[in-house]
């Protein structure tokens, strides 16, 4: 049968409804009748699929989780220096969830809910893969996974404090040029 002509599931309607009324009323207005209306079913109908408002967030950050990393991984062939590769995960993660904060300003209410602070684990997962030969060749006493931590960090920081998806980028690139520089240089002698 053809994929394309399957119907999705209903726990897939749920999910997709879900991110579109989180998106329109952040996390605390949202409620079970408002994701059961939107997925085109019944509240009851909903809760035989997803216990609880948090059940249903899990799943739609999971969702977008996946999709955001699929993209990340499928692009990352395409690109050649280590600078190239970060920009671009870093456009799909952090610049996509910036500009969508700022389309949809009730959104900020999610970011400190523990189903999207376990997501940055996943993101700091793909940085470290991302950086660890460059870490490796670079003769520094770092690890990848600290740097990656470091970058991770400090992109939670840039969604808090950026006004515009002009402002993350410009972040970013000052943020991946100094690693880049830093990983390209070594040690200085007497560092080591």
């Amino acid at each position: 049968m053809n994929e394309s002509l399957t119907p999705p599931s209903k726990r897939q309607r749920a999910i997709e409804a879900g991110a579109r009324v989180f998106l329109r009323f952040g996390f605390a207005r949202a409620t079970m009748g408002d994701i059961a209306q939107a997925a085109g079913m019944s509240r009851p109908a909903l809760y035989l699929i997803f216990c609880s408002k948090e059940e249903v967030f899990e799943a739609v950050v999971a969702y977008w989780i996946d999709d955001s990393l699929a993209r990340i991984a499928a692009g990352l062939a395409t690109r050649s220096t280590l600078g190239d590769k970060l920009r671009f995960a870093c456009e799909i993660w952090c610049v996509e969830g910036l500009e969508l904060a700022l389309a949809n300003p009730d959104v900020r209410d999610m970011t400190r809910l523990p189903a999207v602070r376990k997501s940055y684990v996943r993101f700091e997962a793909c940085l470290t893969d991302i950086l660890q030969g460059a870490a490796e060749r670079s003769g520094l006493d770092v690890t990848a996974g600290d740097l990656a931590r470091v970058m991770v960090s400090a992109m939670q920081g840039f969604k808090q404090t950026a006004q515009s998806s002009g402002e993350m980028r410009h972040l970013i690139a000052v943020q991946i040029l100094a690693i880049e520089r830093a990983l390209a240089s070594g040690p200085r002698s007497g560092e080591r």
